[in-house]
């Protein structure tokens, strides 16, 4: 009887399992999520040329990217500022309680209307303080209607006080209408019975003058003068040329 052959032979069998040919497979690295600037620079890279295509590339472009960021905020945030100064005109700073210069201004060309009509019918349209008068009004009138429409009005350019400014412009048309009304007024009182006792007339210059005592205790000018030194300067001066930012005129 042969022996039995009891001794461990190798397992040559390809495939069987090997403990110590087992390794742990390497997990992938999760990809860390862009933000959407760094998600656009990334676009803008791959447009680029190889040569250009680097980090120093990318940086060049980012500051780009992040210039016109703030020249498109900037300028809007100037834009918003001009369109709210701009309305002081008609509906006043808040200093002023309500008060407004195209009102007032309003009611100086309505007052001075009435008082020229009322002269012209007891001095004669002749007169040489009615046509004086009717004269200063017709300029008022033109330089008001100009502000009103946004500085447009070739009428002013044959004024003499007309520098390019219609605000300016309007300012001196009512000095102006002040003393010719002032003349006129005065002249219907040589003719009255009574200078203290001029009827209608004599209310409507008492609002005409209350208008103008008004327009010289309005805040506009100040605010106006401290938007423009906030607006002034660099950058915001630039900012505002690219945001089509107009100047806001005192009333001087």
């Amino acid at each position: 009887m042969a022996n039995a052959d009891f001794s461990q032979k190798q397992n040559s069998t390809s495939g069987g399992f090997d403990a110590g040919s087992y390794r742990e497979q390497k997990q992938p690295e999760q990809a860390v999520p862009l933000t959407p600037l760094q998600q656009k620079l990334t676009g803008l890279e791959a447009k680029l040329p190889a040569a250009l295509s680097t980090r120093a590339a990318a940086l060049a472009l980012s500051v780009v990217v992040m210039l016109a960021a703030f020249l498109g905020f900037g300028s809007a945030k100037l834009r918003s500022r001009y369109n709210e100064v701009r309305k002081w005109y008609t509906v006043g700073v808040a200093a002023d309680n309500g008060y407004n210069l195209n009102e007032e201004l309003t009611t100086r060309m309505n007052t001075a209307a009435n008082i020229i009509t009322t002269a012209g019918s007891t001095l004669g349209a002749d007169s040489a303080e009615v046509q004086a008068a009717q004269s200063a009004l017709s300029d008022f009138t033109a330089c008001l209607e100009a502000v009103q429409n946004g500085g447009k009005s070739q009428a002013l350019t044959s004024l003499p006080y007309y520098q390019g400014s219609t605000m300016h412009a309007l300012y001196q048309a009512n000095e102006v209408l002040g003393s010719r009304i002032d003349q006129l007024y005065a002249k219907l009182q040589e003719q009255a019975a009574d200078p203290m006792k001029m009827g209608a007339v004599q209310g409507q210059y008492g609002q005409f003058n209350s208008a103008a005592t008004i327009i010289g205790t309005l805040k506009y000018n100040d605010a106006v003068y401290d938007y423009q030194k906030e607006t002034g300067g660099f950058p915001a001066s630039v900012l505002g040329s690219i945001a089509g930012v107009k100047e806001v005129e005192p009333f001087a």
